[in-house]
């Protein structure tokens, strides 16, 4: 039997009712697929090839890097670069243009020292008896200006700076540097600390790499933007899928039904909770809560986000809502990073700059999947409670009517206090009042929750 090779081609690239529904979305779907590719290869410990219009260049995350793979990719003989993010940077006092850059890694660079360097290592409170705190006072300082005159913490000096030959002095090619850009952020969506090492290849070394089984994606295909602050893609109605449902009896409500909806071009699975009976012809209370095991699962005190759970849900069993359960642990940073972030609010941080120490935003989290949720929903217009203007923004963007915002307090005790009131400098509201009449600006962070 003959195989028609382009049919099957436009086939498998992409599934047949997408194709016939939403022709104009290929491009950002075929970017989504090939992201959801690259991250995983990434997050295995693989490394990865993104295409230049002159070559190659050849990337591997610094978190799941092993010696072998070190080895490997310096016997190539090529110039190793690392690859960091503006916030890493700032951290470590080495740029200031808001860009991610590269560094030259001085040749005989052991692996220990890279993962100082991007911070991918894990920071205890013992640390700083054992000599092994993750940079020095004036890399700390730099991380939180003004803060650590308060802590009294001065960490061990390192040298892990002596790792790097030089920072890159010209700025990149607009190509090379949205590469730099989509390796980050693949990084990221794989809950790694945004952190590669980069070498660049010939376009010769194509036949090569194809045989080392190395995936290899052209950089420009991922639609990635090279502005620190681009927001993440957008959640689309189509790219997330209703998977399945089943009534669950909640211990503060009793009437509930859990929606569970899929990611279509990855792995992230978000929970719907309906509660009670939504009201008819009125805006439905409803409440975002990201994920948070330390807090949701084992009653944390180090945040508020258990006890704004279960208050949530009490407060929407009252009058009916929907409570949408987020799978952007950490602020999106995963669950690995909020620990290594712990250790750095245990040593003077609060949690913001503890996030940019690590290299990442204030707040990763993309709220467009809430509003992906809401549509599938049927619910346009709503009560949200919250205390984050930043929720607010992003259901508007997303086509939610939110009409109203109802204030949800968590406990305040000795051990999250200072998380608490960081959340309140970084502009969270307090009180009641309408949404329309809030302030504008857009608050940085809502803790996990």
């Amino acid at each position: 039997m003959t195989v028609d090779h382009d049919r099957l081609s436009q086939l498998l690239a992409g599934d047949a009712a997408d194709a016939l529904t939403a022709a104009q979305d290929v491009p950002a779907r075929t970017a989504a697929i090939l992201a959801d590719r690259g991250r995983t290869e990434l997050l295995r410990g693989r490394p990865l090839a993104l295409g230049l219009a002159d070559g190659w260049l050849l990337v591997a995350a610094v978190d799941t890097l092993g010696t072998p793979l070190l080895q490997r990719l310096t016997a190539l003989g090529q110039p190793l670069q690392l690859l960091l993010s503006a916030e890493r940077l700032q951290a470590l006092g080495l740029d200031n243009t808001g860009s991610a850059r590269a560094l030259a890694v001085a040749p005989g660079t052991p692996l220990t020292r890279l993962q100082e360097l991007a911070a991918a290592i894990e920071v205890g409170a013992d640390d700083v008896a054992k000599g092994g705190a993750p940079g020095n006072s004036a890399e700390l300082a730099r991380a939180a200006p003004g803060v650590l005159a308060d802590t009294g913490f001065v960490p061990p000096p390192s040298n892990a700076l002596s790792a790097l030959a030089n920072i890159t002095s010209a700025a990149p090619a607009a190509e090379e540097a949205d590469a730099w850009v989509a390796a980050l952020t693949l990084c990221k969506r794989a809950r790694l600390v945004p952190a590669v090492l980069a070498l660049r290849l010939s376009a010769t070394a194509t036949a090569a790499l194809a045989q080392a089984q190395v995936l290899c994606i052209a950089a420009a295909a991922l639609g990635t933007e090279r502005t620190p602050q681009a927001p993440a893609p957008r959640i689309s109605h189509s790219r997330l899928r209703r998977i399945s449902s089943a009534p669950v009896p909640l211990a503060l409500a009793e009437h509930c039904r859990l929606v569970l909806f899929r990611e279509a071009d990855g792995d992230a699975e978000h929970l719907a909770i309906l509660v009670g009976q939504p009201p008819q012809g009125a805006p439905v209370p409803v409440r975002l809560h990201s994920a948070c095991l330390t807090g949701d699962l084992l009653g944390s005190l180090r945040c508020d986000c258990g006890p704004q759970l279960q208050r949530a849900v009490a407060r929407l069993a009252e009058t009916g809502g929907v409570l949408l359960y987020l799978a952007q642990e950490g602020r999106s940073t995963g669950l690995a990073n909020k620990l290594r972030a712990y250790g750095l609010q245990d040593q003077g941080l609060d949690t913001l700059q503890a996030d940019r120490y690590l290299g990442f935003r204030e707040d990763e989290r993309d709220f467009s999947v809430a509003a992906a949720m809401l549509l599938a929903l049927g619910h346009t217009r709503i009560q949200l409670l919250t205390n984050n203007p930043q929720k607010i923004a992003a259901l508007r963007r997303g086509g939610i009517d939110v009409v109203e915002r109802l204030p949800l307090h968590g406990q305040v005790n000795s051990h999250n206090e200072r998380y608490i009131r960081t959340k309140q400098q970084a502009g969270h509201y307090g009180g009641v009042a309408s949404a329309s009449s809030e302030p504008a600006a857009a608050a940085r962070a809502d803790g996990d929750a």
